[in-house]
């Protein structure tokens, strides 16, 4: 490898390394702020960055914002269920689900804000959860078809299945006493409860 190719490939590294600072940063500070309540100096301070590597990488707050959402986009749009076999669909999306929800508590926090302050940035987020809203509907409803499920309206289960499984237990103030559990146990608990609401046929 040429020095020029090294020299390049460190500096590629280390720009790399900057851009997760500021979008861990990003992340933090959203999810217990908010948008609004979230400056761009904030954001550098947490990632201990200049305000000039913010602006060269991402160009501004709605940026950083954005970007953070880009993992979720393909973790949902690249999710396939067998709909021929709906009920273990059913219990695979919600088990992955609660498991992302778990592990990427901060995020999905992000996008409850959006989604109940019905903020202006939720046009730019659309792609980011409505896939997995549609995926549901149609697992919903093929689960109705063959005759999985006893629920009168699909459009009410399905506000009630993504209820449940965006709840967080990471919040203290919700959750006074402390949990003794593991990410995997939610969500079977979770897949049970699910169940049970919609009256499958196990």
């Amino acid at each position: 490898m040429s020095p020029f190719n090294k020299k390049l490939d460190v500096q590629n590294e280390k720009n790399k390394e900057v851009k997760e600072q500021i979008l861990k940063a990003g992340k933090s500070l959203f999810s217990s702020r908010g948008y609004n309540g979230t400056t761009v100096r904030q954001i550098c301070d947490e990632a201990n960055v200049s305000l000039a590597l913010v602006s060269y990488h991402f160009g501004g707050k709605e940026n950083v914002f954005n970007a953070l959402f880009e993992p979720l986009r393909h973790t949902f749009m690249n999710a396939n269920y067998d709909l021929n076999d709906s009920l273990d669909s059913l219990k695979s999306f919600c088990r992955n689900f609660v498991l992302y929800r778990t592990n990427e508590h901060e995020l999905i926090d992000i996008l409850q804000q959006e989604i109940v302050m019905n903020s202006p940035r939720l046009e730019m987020l659309k792609d980011v959860f409505l896939p997995s809203w549609e995926q549901l509907r149609a697992i919903l409803v093929a689960c109705k078809e063959q005759k999985i499920i006893d629920f009168e309206s699909i459009d009410i289960a399905i506000n009630f299945v993504m209820g449940t499984l965006m709840f967080s237990f990471n919040n203290p103030f919700l959750n006074r006493s402390s949990f003794d559990t593991t990410p995997e146990y939610i969500a079977d608990l979770a897949v049970s409860f699910v169940l049970d609401g919609l009256k499958t046929k196990k």
